[in-house]
């Protein structure tokens, strides 16, 4: 467990997004009901996000050597009842119908979702321990019992886990997957059309590196107007 927000930003984020429940786009019935970060437009909130996602990066790195990038984040509120049966985080919801089967099955294609993270922003619930069943690295299981403001961080990709039922809520966390692959990772503009996700809205995105703001190519005013007119409807 690392420590990562205060108790006060904690309750914030949760009054936040007990304020924002339109805004939520993930989970279900079974779980919980979330608002992807992508979809958030408060600095403040994103600040918060950010803080949790460079203190696990920084803990990624330590452990591994290498760099991570956020995939994808939400700020989860789990109602009484909900639960998760013990899983492995490898693809989300929105990539399974992306996935070739056979190139998994061969090798060919894995998945990149290697680190998870989740932050719990209270404890005034019952049930809803995160819990991993007996493996190799867990011979007789491991529950979890959370700590406001902490992140337990994992390679949830390796580890199955789960979250027992809750039996009084709700439980409130922050959720997110890390991975290697730096064309997989999140954009850091938040979106408007709660239709994308964090994989859809990449072929909305420009990843021209040779887009340039300042051009040298400009050498008049007449020019410039131009230049800035055109850029205004990019």
């Amino acid at each position: 467990m690392i420590p990562i927000l205060t108790e006060e930003e904690s309750k914030h984020l949760i009054r936040w997004h007990n304020s924002h429940r339109h805004l939520d786009t993930v989970g279900s019935a079974v779980d919980y009901q979330g608002t992807r970060k992508l979809h958030i437009k408060n600095e403040g909130i994103r600040l918060l996000f950010q803080k949790v996602e460079t203190h696990c990066t920084a803990e990624i790195y330590k452990a591994t050597g290498k760099v991570f990038y956020p995939e994808m984040s939400s700020l989860c509120k789990w109602h009484r009842g909900g639960y998760q049966n013990p899983h492995l985080d490898t693809y989300s919801n929105q990539e399974m119908g992306e996935v070739d089967e056979e190139a998994v099955d061969s090798g060919r294609e894995k998945p990149s979702r290697e680190w998870t993270c989740i932050v719990y922003l209270n404890d005034d619930f019952s049930g809803g321990e995160t819990y991993f069943p007996p493996s190799e690295y867990y011979p007789f299981g491991h529950q979890v019992e959370p700590t406001i403001g902490s992140g337990l961080l994992f390679q949830g990709i390796y580890h199955g886990h789960g979250v027992f039922k809750i039996r009084r809520g709700p439980r409130h966390t922050i959720a997110l997957w890390f991975t290697e692959d730096m064309h997989k990772a999140m954009t850091s503009r938040p979106v408007s059309d709660l239709g994308h996700n964090e994989n859809t809205i990449r072929n909305s995105l420009n990843f021209n590196k040779d887009d340039l703001l300042f051009t040298p190519t400009i050498h008049n005013d007449s020019e410039w107007f131009e230049y800035k007119r055109n850029a205004k409807n990019l």
